[in-house]
């Protein structure tokens, strides 16, 4: 895996920078319409290869023109770059050199002699458009008068004419249009996450700067809330068009779902991104002098070139769920740097565990957890144990099998994809994690053994009825007494403290400092005389715990790095606790709905096709989000950002499609499970209501908002 660009390709991204900055501005944009051309600026874009770059010769890979597409987004250029390199690549294929002039693709097929509303119609020398089952080549002066639109592009209809050339015809024809369009596809999304990107920087900056109430705009959690989200939203869409792009050479047969995805996507969160930064804006974002409203409307004009979005979304599902596999493209351009599989050696290792798990979470275990609460089996934990697959990633010296993240990655995919009930394990690892860089030698020495031997299980007493999010308001205290401390108190959401042999404790030790410096953590026994476990059951089924200490003594051997120190432990522990676990979870809720649909004959319903395609283009965005965090870490860097994006985006979606696929079944929905009658075996009713708890634990997403503002968008702190 590699989720960088090339030098190469980041080489070209600022040079396209630079140039539009300069021949792109925002004046300059005013200046070109009504038309929605500037014709000196596409002579500096033919200077430095548009199209050239589209052709064999100019050896240009998708992505390569992926970059330069969000460049020129960016800067809402008054140009029709998109068209002119699909339809340059297109031609390039017949052996149809272009020249310097620029070109477009009609995008639907000609009716009664004319191309209507074709992007860069009004400008394009060459056209290319299906003509019923003929792929036709209009060559000459367009003579096409530009109409009015919302995004001041040169937007024409245009005739046939009479001495149009045929390309193709038939089943051939049809192919070649329909990978083009796809081209299109791609490289808009391209643009439109472009678009998106120069409207969230205006935002941001505006949010700087202005003041109102005595302090920066930016400054207001409302503010820094939807900023979050859609700069969240706008980073998976930049990885899903690269995944697409990538995917021509490399997974040809995922290129047409995947540009599919891409488009819907990216015109969706373009919107989404450039309306905040509006409103950001206040009312001087309706002003016409302010450069966010270009954004604004170009965001929407371009998503609508290809018709209503819905049909993209639509399409997504008939290309996911058709009964007769789509003949994929040729591997198409030159090898990527970048690189969205996870390799060869992560995937066996998934084949090895999938085997493992369909075996082992046995329909007994998943029913068990089911009726418990309990999301732990010790005999599949020991199995595991037994492995060597607890310490997966643990070094050789303790005990581990030294698997790379993206391994670990593909290991972790198929325990959601199972369902494995192994909470346990994550909050045991964590903990194990932290003690190895933050514990004391016998801790290390004995502690962390027993736990990736599958001997012991830890929990995590953080939360109180009074400090949830806000951890380091914890009352819990802990008295010092000789060798020993005496700790008093109250945990909540304790989960599987019934089951475990420790308790990692935040306490308080000192009341007099500042809440953040008189903290103290603590690896307590959970055998401890005074220790009260009482269950605590929950609207999705699981069970947690509230766990009371009355005069617990431990010695000063349990404690966790120095005394009033707890929050540097704290740090250490949630840098291992951002994993979107919940994008899994969404994965398997959708394959369970797939199956319900064409078990009930209604896979072949559009509506019900739509449905599944939105939940499918969300997982895949989840997917790549994780695995940029995974990535990020993989490069020593420390992912904060990236995974409170991660796990932000995961357990919104995650909610949201329970909730669609819950509607999807109608009233027989509320059925539960085990009852005869409930759709999907009640499965889709129970992630209905564990989904929206995944948005609270391992911080909420209201804080993962904060994070992603604050550490990522540089806003001020929140106030």
């Amino acid at each position: 895996m590699n989720l960088d660009l090339s030098d190469d390709q980041l080489a070209l991204r600022a040079a396209f920078a630079t140039l539009l900055s300069k021949e792109s501005s925002p004046e300059r944009v005013r200046a070109a319409e009504p038309l929605g051309f500037d014709a000196a600026l596409w002579r500096h874009l033919v200077r430095v290869g548009v199209p050239a770059m589209g052709t064999a010769e100019g050896g240009g890979s998708l992505v390569d023109l992926a970059v330069v597409c969000e460049q020129a987004g960016s800067h809402v250029a008054p140009a029709p770059v998109v068209e002119s390199l699909v339809a340059t690549r297109l031609l390039d294929r017949f052996g149809v050199a272009c020249g310097d002039q620029p070109s477009t693709l009609a995008l639907r097929p000609a009716v009664d002699g004319v191309w209507m509303l074709v992007p860069g119609g009004a400008v394009a020398r060459d056209l290319v458009g299906l003509v019923g089952d003929e792929l036709v080549l209009v060559h000459g002066d367009p003579r096409a008068q530009s109409r009015s639109n919302l995004g001041g592009t040169p937007l024409a209809d245009r005739a046939v004419s009479g001495d149009a050339v045929v390309l193709a015809r038939g089943a051939g024809a049809r192919a070649a249009f329909e990978h083009a369009c796809d081209e299109w596809r791609v490289l808009t999304a391209a643009t439109l996450v472009g678009i998106g990107q120069g409207a969230l920087d205006l935002g941001v900056e505006y949010a700087k700067s202005r003041r109102q109430f005595d302090a920066p705009i930016g400054s207001f959690q409302a503010v820094q809330q939807r900023l979050a989200d859609v700069a969240t939203a706008l980073t998976g869409a930049r990885l899903l068009v690269l995944e697409a792009a990538w995917a021509l050479a490399a997974r040809p047969e995922r290129f047409a779902v995947l540009a599919a995805m891409a488009f819907a996507f990216a015109g969706k969160v373009a919107g989404d991104t450039t309306a905040a930064s509006l409103r950001v804006h206040g009312g001087y974002g309706f002003m016409l002098e302010y450069d966010v409203q270009l954004y604004y409307r170009r965001a929407k004009a371009d998503f609508l070139a290809a018709g209503d979005p819905a049909d993209t979304v639509a399409l997504v599902g008939d290309r996911l769920y058709e009964d007769a596999p789509r003949p994929a493209p040729a591997p198409s351009g030159p090898e990527e740097s970048l690189d969205f599989s996870l390799g060869a050696q992560p995937e066996a290792f998934r084949a090895e565990a999938r085997a493992f798990f369909d075996a082992a979470v046995t329909p007994e275990v998943l029913e068990r957890v089911l009726e418990t609460g309990t999301i732990h089996d010790w005999g599949l934990h020991r199995a595991l144990a037994d492995r060597g697959w607890l310490a997966a990633s643990w070094p050789r010296e303790l005990g581990g099998q030294e698997r790379d993240p993206f391994e670990m990655v593909a290991f972790d995919e198929e325990v959601a994809r199972a369902g494995a009930p192994m909470d346990g394990w994550g909050t045991t690892e964590l903990v194990a994690r932290t003690l190895l860089l933050a514990g004391n030698d016998e801790q290390r020495r004995d502690v962390i053994p027993r736990a990736l031997r599958g001997e012991i299980l830890m929990c995590l007493g953080y939360s109180e009825p009074d400090a949830g999010s806000d951890v380091a308001s914890v009352t819990t205290r802990a008295e010092r007494d000789g060798d020993h401390w005496i700790i008093n108190g109250q945990k909540m959401f304790t989960t599987l403290a019934h089951e475990s042999d420790y308790v990692f404790l935040l306490t308080r030790t000192d009341p007099t400092l500042p809440k953040h410096r008189g903290l103290t953590m603590f690896l307590a026994p959970m055998d401890s005389p005074g220790i009260e476990v009482r269950p605590v059951h929950t609207l999705g089924g699981e069970r947690t715990n509230i766990t009371f200490y009355s005069d617990v003594r431990v010695p000063d051997s349990a404690r966790v790095g120095d005394v009033n120190g707890g929050w540097n432990v704290m740090t250490v522990a949630l840098a291992f606790e951002r994993n979107p676990t919940a994008n899994g979870e969404a994965i398997r809720l959708l394959d369970r709905a797939v199956a319900w649909a064409r078990a009930a004959g209604r896979l072949d319903d559009s509506d019900v096709r739509t449905r599944l395609a939105r939940v499918a283009i969300d997982n895949e965005v989840g997917r790549l989000l994780a695995y940029r965090m995974v990535w990020v870490s993989s490069q020593e860097r420390l992912p904060i950002v990236e995974g409170s994006m991660a796990k932000l985006f995961a357990t919104e979606a995650f909610r949201a499609a329970s909730s669609d696929l819950l509607d999807l079944l109608g009233a027989a929905g509320v059925l539960g499970h085990g009852d005869p009658g409930a759709p999907a075996g009640g499965w889709i009713e129970h992630a209905f209501r564990h989904a929206i708890v995944t948005t609270i634990y391992a911080g909420s997403s209201e804080i993962q908002r904060s994070i992603i503002a604050e550490r990522g968008l540089g806003l001020p702190r929140s106030r």
